[in-house]
């Protein structure tokens, strides 16, 4: 490598040292990094480092220097803070969409934004869910559905469940659906396409990891009046958390113990009102079975004050519960 050479790159590898080697608690002396130029064949003075060092700072690059016998030096401030990476290690560690090999990679992609030592310590935190999926297919899935979405196309795929014998079996007899997307959504760790079909008024939803063969079409999305301003923060809420169903307006009465499950469940924006031992929220949930089955596991702690009608049906559920138990 000429000298010129060697001066463009040696900022770069002497940086990218300190970024995957060191931290808070890794430091490095000036002859450390001295062999590791060495070993890309780069010849280096103390002084042209301490001079790298001072222009990597002037530029933003946060090279703290621990002052001792024998200065070290470590990165400071990074792109990602350690918390934040490890917020993302354990939604990608949970999330049952990715495969178990894409997982594992890019969580060695995440690890890459901290130091080797902080990372070594963190990979050894991070639970990985034991049921993910097996579609090795799903980046392309997510990559076509963004491009539809930026470029306002429909959106082509192939969709399948897992039969008896464990192999796919495509919905549709092999036929590609044609839909207009809307966006994706991440509920009950698994990511999911939001959309519309041309001739159906209501919103659909497909799990991303039983998509295949996804595409964008050459054809644009075509405009409904009432997807104009989708919400599909309020779309995910109402379905994964609840249930398909009605929609519509319910009081619910919880006790001071379960006040922190109303908070979790409908917002911490939600409204509330304090009478004697209980508090009353107002909300709009989808009414169907599943939220009256969330309801049964308060075991009668958390009442529907109104609307009659629910109630009515809620008891009903609960008198067909019992019956299917004998």
């Amino acid at each position: 490598m000429s000298m010129t050479a060697q001066q463009k790159i040696r900022l770069l590898i002497v940086y990218d040292f300190l970024q995957s080697q060191t931290d808070e608690n890794h430091t490095a002396s000036i002859a450390e990094m001295i062999a590791a130029l060495d070993k890309r064949g780069i010849s280096v003075s103390r002084k042209t480092l301490y001079d790298d060092i001072a222009l990597l700072n002037e530029y933003g690059y946060d090279v703290i220097c621990v002052r001792g016998r024998s200065n070290r030096y470590f990165v400071g401030e990074r792109k990602f803070e350690r918390p934040e990476v490890q917020i993302l290690l354990n939604a990608i560690g949970a999330t049952q969409t990715l495969p178990m090999n894409k997982t594992k990679k890019l969580l060695q992609k995440l690890l890459q934004l901290l130091g080797i030592g902080e990372a070594t310590q963190l990979c050894n935190l991070v639970p990985i869910s034991s049921t993910k999926h097996s579609n090795e297919r799903v980046y392309y899935s997510i990559d076509a559905i963004t491009t539809a979405l930026l470029q306002k196309k429909q959106l082509s795929f192939l969709y399948f469940n897992y039969g008896a014998n464990g192999k796919r079996e495509y919905r549709e007899n092999g036929e590609p659906y044609i839909v207009n997307p809307l966006g994706m959504v991440y509920s009950c760790d698994n990511l999911y396409l939001i959309c519309y079909h041309d001739n159906h008024e209501n919103p659909v939803h497909y799990r991303i990891d039983r998509m295949d063969e996804t595409a964008v079409t050459d054809k644009i999305i075509k405009p409904m009046k009432e997807f104009e301003n989708f919400d599909l923060e309020a779309y995910r809420q109402a379905l994964f958390d609840m249930d398909v169903g009605e929609e519509q307006e319910v009081d619910l009465a919880f006790p001071q113990e379960l006040l922190e499950v109303a908070i979790d469940r409908f917002g911490e924006n939600i409204a509330l009102d304090h009478i004697d031992d209980e508090y009353i929220i107002h909300s709009k949930i989808q009414a169907g079975n599943t939220f009256f089955a969330w309801l049964t596991t308060f075991e009668g702690r958390v009442k529907i004050k109104a609307p009659e009608a629910l109630r009515e049906k809620y008891v009903d559920f609960i008198k067909i519960l019992s019956k299917n138990v004998n």
